[in-house]
């Protein structure tokens, strides 16, 4: 099992340097021809070099020779020759590859692919591709999650393991609304919880959290860090996209409406395709295909580079339906998983002939190809004047500035360089005052269909160089259906069915070992978005197709897969290991204990934010933008505005090119790659924060202005920290030892407070208040906060 580092030098092995070594090298130095003795088509190969030595020496990019030869450092060794240098891009990417160890992904010379046959035979050999298994008669149970148990408690047994007893119900039902709203639950909902004997109460407590808004803005966050979404486009500019917004508001709602899941991937793929009852379905539809157009834009000129937005779509469709990394097989043949160059091309094809909206760019500043909700007469009636309005003043903003540019590199020109500033500047406040006066219409961040057409195998990657044309399709090893020939659209809808059929044995898989990884910190497949040849096998691959079979089978529903997943005891059970099975299965593969868990960047937030009343828990629309039709951003001057929110984290700006310091450093997501699973670090920096950032300090400072509002007694003040906080009541102990030390702190910093009056004179004393936003600090800093059992 590879672990990340090694995946991620193996993609950047496969993206960046494969190409050159095929393109440039193998030529001369490959199977059929080795000038100077050299091979450069394996890694073995290079580390047995030529005539004049190793041609690679891992860890010293500096010191290889093949680095001084694509440099053109020596006039005798040059490569390629009669030719220039490799771009200095591509020679970058060939210095990192051998300082990171020159990582190769396979032993197999580049010229050889995977022989076709390959792929029928994977379909049987290989587990994800297999069909979904039945289960055995005598392994069903009562009820659905009385199966659960009976396939954790057979695998239990077969390890001599022991489980753990049943968590607490303060436990449970922290760890529950926790796992399904991301908010802590209120001391009142405890005590209804802690009351309510029936036997139904848990069932209950579960219904009522999946009934809840905070749930799907939980769950929603969960799905956004899988498509990379963001409130930019990612180019060098970053160019804000105000209407992203919609499709974060679509996934929220459609988690709590619980939108069967197959639904869910057919309205991303193509809402725009399928039919509808009215128009607020029809545009609801509309925008869910953000998930489309939210893939990362390039460079100054991302109009120009469709072929790697492209990639970016493909890759991400495959990880996150599907399971499977796609990108690597733009250049070549995948060297682990059954798809062929020719497969990548198939479903490039179908996106290819569909229209991505563009947001702007520094060489392309104005937005193009968005969606409108209106038809195009009525919309030219409405815009059309202001349109006319607008066009003359952008030509004369066009040919000015192609008259700046002409005198731009020109010192005798610099008064002419300077008048033609004024007149761009002045004609631009000209411009802004007109396009603000636009009146408002309903625009997407969406996909529409193109002119359809079979695209050509681009060789290793390039655009430039195609081949032969190959036929709209899907995977070969799941199906290999074919558009037929001429197929008058994009194939999107097509796609989309393929994707959801039952008898793709993947989607289903994948998702709910999705879901099945964030109720267990880790999923049945632990490499959640990688169930191909590179990934690790299930460990218990019976549940994960029972779970699978169950999930189609009640209509794909999210929210029956959370029932019947909590309701299990596995899921019930206490975080605490008993010690004889803690000695045979220390990771809990075996699942003889709950793992605990620290709380994500966005719930450590939204939890302050709530203890501290300060929370906003109203849905969000768009931020305060400027006016969509006035931005004017290039890559030495990007979009890097950051808007203060109250409201959950969901609703935070993501932006692309500027991360939140606190998300980031706390491991959440940065809309670029996709996070299937958030890594949990425990560093300095964090610590320093909980102690001194002023969030922390401005939001302890308004808990213990509350604990003082509303608690008569020091007593019931540290009950209502306790149960807030750590969802539990203080012990005896700790009412003692908080009491004492608020005694002390009240007295240390009324005297601190006396010796700092006149330097502080203007801030309000309350030594009191301040003790305990000194303690809330602390608790907030602690495990028993951070942590979930």
């Amino acid at each position: 099992m590879a672990g990340a580092a090694d995946r991620a030098g193996e993609a950047h092995f496969e993206r960046h340097v494969r190409p050159v070594l095929v393109k440039h090298c193998v030529a001369c130095h490959g199977r059929e021809m080795q000038e100077g003795e050299l091979r450069l088509d394996s890694r073995r190969a290079m580390l047995q070099g030529g005539s004049r030595g190793p041609a690679i020496l891992p860890g010293n990019a500096d010191g290889s020779l093949l680095i001084t030869a694509v440099r053109h450092a020596v006039d005798d060794l040059s490569m390629p020759p009669e030719a220039e240098p490799l771009s200095p891009e591509s020679i970058e990417h060939l210095m990192r590859w051998i300082n990171r160890g020159a990582v190769w992904t396979a032993d197999v010379p580049l010229a050889e692919t995977v022989p076709s046959e390959r792929i029928e035979a994977l379909r049987s050999e290989h587990w994800s591709f297999r069909p979904l298994a039945l289960l055995q008669s005598q392994k069903r149970a009562a009820t659905a999650s009385g199966v659960v148990d009976r396939l954790i408690d057979a695998g239990l047994e077969a390890a001599g393991l022991q489980p753990s007893d049943s968590a607490s119900r303060e436990q449970l039902i922290r760890r529950a609304t926790f796992d399904l709203t991301g908010l802590p639950p209120t001391p009142q909902e405890v005590d209804a919880f802690l009351k309510d004997d029936s036997t139904d109460a848990y069932a209950q407590l579960i219904e009522r959290l999946l009934a809840s808004e905070a749930y799907g803005e939980r769950w929603g966050r969960h799905w956004l860090d899988l498509v990379r979404y963001a409130d930019t486009a990612g180019d060098a500019s970053d160019y804000p996209v105000p209407e992203a917004f919609q499709y974060r508001n679509y996934v929220i709602d459609s988690f709590n409406h619980d939108l069967p899941y197959d639904q869910f991937i057919r309205e991303q793929l193509a809402g725009d395709l399928l039919t509808y009852r009215d128009e607020d379905e029809r545009w609801r539809q509309v925008i869910a295909t953000g998930y489309l157009a939210i893939a990362r834009r390039i460079g100054v000129s991302p109009h120009t580079k469709k072929h790697v937005m492209l990639e970016d779509v493909i890759d991400n469709m495959g990880k996150t339906f599907l399971g499977l990394s796609l990108g690597c097989a733009r250049c070549h043949d995948h060297k682990f998983d059954p798809v062929p160059t020719s497969d990548y091309y198939a479903l490039y094809g179908i996106f290819d002939s569909s229209v991505f909206p563009h947001a702007g760019a520094e060489h392309k500043q104005r937005r193009a190809d968005f969606v409108y909700r209106l038809e195009t007469e009525e919309l030219n009636k409405i815009l059309g004047p202001h349109r006319a309005q607008l066009s003359p003043v952008l030509a004369e903003i066009d040919e000015l500035r192609d008259q700046r540019k002409n005198v731009r590199e020109r010192p005798d020109k610099k008064e002419e360089f300077d008048r033609l500033n004024d007149e761009i500047k002045s004609l631009w406040g000209k411009y802004t005052k007109i396009a603000r006066s636009f009146p408002e219409v309903d625009i997407a961040y969406a996909v529409s269909e193109g002119n359809p057409h079979e695209a050509q195998v681009q060789r290793q990657g390039d655009p430039g160089i195609k081949r032969e044309k190959v036929r709209r399709g899907f995977l070969q090893v799941l199906g290999g259906q074919t558009l037929p020939e001429g197929f008058a659209q994009s194939g999107r809808r097509e796609l989309a069915d393929w994707i959801v059929d039952p008898k793709n044995p993947l989607t289903a898989r994948v998702m709910v070992n999705r879901i099945w990884h964030h109720h267990f910190g880790r999923g049945l497949v632990r490499t959640t978005s990688d169930f191909g040849l590179r990934g690790q096998s299930p460990s218990h691959p019976e549940l994960l197709d029972y779970l699978a079979r169950y999930f189609m089978e009640h209509d794909w529903s999210v929210k029956g897969m959370h029932r019947l997943i909590m309701r299990s005891q596995a899921y019930q059970r206490s975080s605490q290991p008993l010690a004889a099975s803690e000695a045979i299965d220390p990771e809990n593969v075996f699942l003889h204990r709950a793992n605990r868990r620290r709380l994500s960047a966005e719930e450590f937030r939204d939890t302050v934010l709530a203890i501290s009343g300060r929370l906003d828990r109203q849905p969000a629309g768009s931020h305060p933008f400027p006016h969509k039709r006035t931005f004017h951003y290039r890559q030495h001057e990007p979009f890097q505005e950051n808007y203060q929110t109250d409201k959950r984290s969901i609703y935070l700006l993501q932006s692309r090119l500027r991360k939140i310091p606190f998300i980031d450093l706390f491991d959440g997501p940065d809309g670029n790659i996709p996070f299937p699973e958030r890594r949990s670090t425990s560093t300095p920096l964090q610590s320093l924060y909980l102690m001194n950032a002023p969030f922390i300090h401005e939001q302890s400072l308004a808990v213990a202005e509350r604990i003082i509002r509303e608690t008569e007694s020091d007593r019931s003040a540290i009950d209502w920290a306790y149960r807030w906080l750590f969802g539990r009541r203080a012990t005896d102990e700790e009412l003692v030892g908080i009491q004492n030390y608020l005694e002390k702190a009240s007295r240390a910093i009324a005297a601190a407070d006396k010796v700092n009056s006149e330097v502080d004179a203007e801030r309000e004393k309350d030594p009191r208040r301040d003790a305990w936003a000194a303690c809330v600090r602390s608790m907030f800093a602690s495990n028993a906060f951070l942590y979930i059992d």
